[in-house]
């Protein structure tokens, strides 16, 4: 049995497409975790940092080649730009070749259709595939997939066979940056959940596929909720086992109380005193433990924190009027999206601020018309009228 993973970054493009300064990184960081021998103990990790079209394709058959073992784990990670094809509804994974035609479409010869990859897949040998799209659309990747025939292998020792697919955002939906992180919001916390072992939600010590993306869904959604996370399986792709886990671990402990206790962005008086009773009792450092906290609080501090930005441009918009034109309408609902606000919130928000600027215009409106009646008071008086 061998784990192979192939891990994609592509950061940079010709114009036309934003960069993407988190991808390479994003690849890095999965690439550490699944070499680490007491987390993913991968056998085989290879990087690719902005690959060229041929470059990128060729690996991505290297890596589902037709020789490979059947009880071989075969892992695909993909960070950058997902297009999809509006009149097919197929999904392209960008390379760093990726450009418009001429007449400014999309040339899809400079990107990865998902079909190539489903083909390669359903060739491969390797009964245990797992695909990881950090991309924008990565959902529209299943379109057209097969579910492959069973075997008569026994699979109860590696997790079960299958595939699964990992999306960092839906068919329809675009992924959102993580603003002032190195890595993706769905990266981060796929690597969180495997660093931290926090995912382990049987305490099994093995983290299956299933485990893992829950886990980065759940705080994705802490952080970003309109940012909706998927996960397909085929077979029993969801237990595939990526990576151990520590048993017993006070750290690991402790950190799945503090994800107990932390409701909506705070924790309660009791759930202080007991987190302060634990940390007594496992001899834990209190620098150790805030470090903990600081991590499970982070999704909820970056919401509050969008919140603000969200307001503060809100604000901006109605320095010089009391309500929100179309054009400025539409340009929150772009921000709203990047920064992946609920409606909700930004309704309350909306509804404040115009609240707030109102009575304020009431005031200017009567200073002016008190200054305008001395105007023309003292305008008169100089005429000599009374």
């Amino acid at each position: 049995m061998a784990k192979i993973a192939l891990l994609i970054g592509v950061s940079d493009y010709p114009p036309g497409l934003k960069p993407l300064p988190s991808a390479i990184q994003d690849a890095k960081a999965m690439a550490e975790v699944l070499k680490n021998e007491n987390i993913g103990g991968f056998d085989e990790v290879k990087i690719l940092s902005n690959p060229g079209i041929i470059e990128m394709s060729t690996e991505i058959q290297v890596a589902f080649n037709s020789n490979r073992h059947k009880d071989d784990l075969i892992v695909l990670f993909f960070s950058g730009h997902g297009i999809k094809d509006e009149r097919t509804g197929e999904l392209y994974l960008s390379s760093h070749d990726t450009c418009n035609t001429p007449q400014g479409d999309f040339n899809k010869a400079t990107a990865i259709r998902s079909s190539f990859l489903h083909e390669l897949m359903e060739t491969c040998l390797s009964k245990r595939q797992i695909v990881i799209l950090d991309c924008c659309f990565s959902g529209a990747f299943v379109k057209g997939m097969i579910a492959k025939s069973g075997n008569n292998i026994d699979f109860r020792q590696l997790g079960g066979e299958g595939r699964a697919i990992l999306a960092s955002s839906s068919a329809m939906q675009y992924a959102f940056e993580n603003q002032g992180s190195e890595l993706s919001i769905y990266t981060q916390y796929l690597v969180e959940g495997m660093t931290t072992g926090a995912a382990d939600e049987d305490n099994d010590g093995f983290l299956s596929i299933d485990e893992l993306h829950q886990y980065a869904k759940r705080k994705v959604q802490e952080a970003a909720p309109n940012m909706k996370p998927e996960i397909h399986a085929f077979q029993e792709g969801f237990k595939i086992l990526l990576a151990k886990a520590p048993i017993g671990d006070p750290k690991l402990k402790y950190h799945k109380k503090v994800e107990e206790f932390a409701q909506r962005g705070e924790i309660s008086a009791v759930g202080r005193m007991v987190l302060d009773t634990l940390r007594e009792q496992w001899l834990l450092p209190i620098e150790v433990t805030q470090a903990i906290e600081n991590k499970v609080l982070e999704p909820y501090k970056r919401y509050q924190n969008n919140l603000e930005k969200y307001q503060q441009a809100v604000r901006s918009e109605l320095v010089y009027r009391t309500s929100l034109t179309a054009a400025a309408q539409a340009d929150l609902r772009e921000l709203q999206n990047i920064l992946g606000l609920k409606d909700e919130n930004v309704a309350l928000i909306r509804a404040k601020e115009i609240r707030r600027v109102r009575p304020l215009w009431r005031r200017w409106l009567i200073w002016f018309e008190v200054i305008g009646l001395v105007f023309c008071q003292t305008y008169l008086d100089g005429l000599g009228c009374r």
